[in-house]
């Protein structure tokens, strides 16, 4: 035998309630019905349609399924139940419902296109979707304590109050896509093992989410943020992504090392659509002032703009451009990021130039009696004690000092050297200065 449990409630007590719920457009000639009266009506798998009920509680299971059709209810709950059929809300308007102790939903739960009053949703297990599309939200939005194996989608939901995640588990997708929060999202201590999606959301106040647990995509595409957005403070799963295609926001806190790896659209090769989103995390960090971020989101920008132009060996120019942009402005000095990278390839030439010198010492001219070392310049000491001087030479002075130290074809390298040294030098200024200035 089922069971269930009714509170009583005067006539009096109704018709005040269903007056002060009263939402426009609705006929104010509809019905009201008892909660004994919606209960039989219930057990017997019948849906509820235009009318109001006040203080209907549900307990036990039900066989059935459970629908409500532009139905007002006041104080509604839902207490250590078990609805194996669908349970459905309807253009319905429910003030203070509280769903609480366990209850279990093993086809789903609906309330598409419902407004909801302060909604209290604790501790229930939903098997099936969960489907909010185009609700209204009147006061704080509270799930705690609950577990959702199937999609939830609250598309196109508009919350007028906090919106509070606690304690709880996803399973499949969350899709908050186009939104509209008018205070702040907060999510506390929940567990996401699929996508969450918030692409097109917009929300006026923080985004928050401390010790949660994000295992996939955290998508915020052409999402609109007003505030600060929080993510310093969340655990990532090993398949954990990121997202920011378009992204109106500039206050979102996060750390390199959080990103590194992990932009969906840089792992998948998109590398125009990467360039865009380490732009807005540029502006970002420079806008907070952490300017070694800045700097990091700017070199990862450059990289990507790097690698999304197309190169050919049609066009055998392209190739040579992108080599020297890698070696040069890469390598060289972090795309002026990073001084100590123009230090580190300015080593790495003149130690490889030294070299081929050392191999082909018979071209200087070496005066008699000018040697580094005892003997002739042939020895090995000689050899690259002379390739190393004329190497640092050719770096730092240009090839107009050493011009004449050397006949035929090794005149080639030192001109080589001595333009790239030209270069760096010119790249390690600008990077140097870019650190001391700010």
């Amino acid at each position: 035998m089922d069971a269930f449990e009714t509170e009583s409630v005067t006539t009096e007590e109704a018709s005040s309630e269903s007056v002060q719920t009263f939402e426009p457009g609705m006929d104010r000639s509809s019905s009201i019905m008892t909660a004994a009266e919606a209960l039989e009506k219930l057990k017997r798998g019948e849906p509820i349609e235009r009318t109001r009920v006040v203080g209907l509680k549900l307990r036990g299971e039900f066989t059935e399924p459970v629908r409500f059709r532009e139905v007002t209810l006041i104080q509604f709950e839902i207490e250590k139940s078990t609805f194996n059929q669908e349970v459905a809300f309807e253009r319905c308007t429910l003030e203070r419902p509280r769903f609480t102790r366990k209850s279990h939903f093993e086809k789903g739960l609906c309330f598409t296109a419902s407004t909801l009053i302060k909604p209290d949703l604790r501790g229930m297990t939903v098997k099936g979707a969960f489907r909010c599309d185009n609700i209204r939200v009147r006061g704080r939005f509270l799930v705690e304590a609950s577990r959702f194996e199937g999609r939830l989608r609250f598309w196109d939901a508009q919350f007028q109050g906090w919106v509070e995640l606690k304690r709880s588990e996803f399973v499949e997708e969350v899709d908050f896509r186009s939104i509209h929060v008018a205070e702040g999202f907060v999510i506390s201590g929940c567990q996401f093992r699929s996508n969450v999606l918030f692409r097109g959301a917009a929300i006026q106040k923080k985004w928050q989410a401390d010790s949660s647990r994000f295992e996939k995509m955290l998508d915020f595409s052409k999402a609109k943020l007003h505030d600060f957005v929080y993510l310093e403070g969340i655990e990532q799963g090993e398949s954990q992504r990121f997202a920011f295609t378009n992204a109106l926001a500039e206050r979102i806190l996060i750390r390199p090392e959080q990103i590194v790896g992990r932009l969906a659209s840089e792992e998948a090769g998109d590398h125009l659509q990467a360039m865009q989103e380490y732009g807005l995390l540029k502006r970002i960090f420079e806008g907070l002032h952490r300017y070694e971020e800045e700097d990091w989101a700017f070199y990862r920008f450059k990289v990507n703009q790097r690698l999304c132009k197309s190169r050919s060996w049609r066009n055998p120019w392209t190739k040579l451009s992108g080599m020297a942009d890698w070696l040069l402005l890469d390598h060289g000095c972090g795309y002026g990021t990073n001084p100590f990278r123009a230090v580190r390839t300015a080593l790495v030439i003149i130690i490889g130039f030294a070299l081929v010198y050392a191999l082909n010492v018979q071209s200087l001219h070496i005066e008699d009696g000018h040697e580094p070392f005892a003997g002739d310049k042939g020895t090995l000491a000689n050899r690259l004690m002379i390739g190393t001087l004329t190497s640092v030479s050719a770096f730092t002075s240009g090839f107009g000092d050493i011009r004449g130290a050397a006949t035929g074809w090794i005149n080639l390298p030192l001109i080589a050297e001595s333009l790239m040294g030209t270069l760096l030098w010119g790249l390690f200024i600008v990077a140097f200065s870019r650190k001391v200035i700010r």
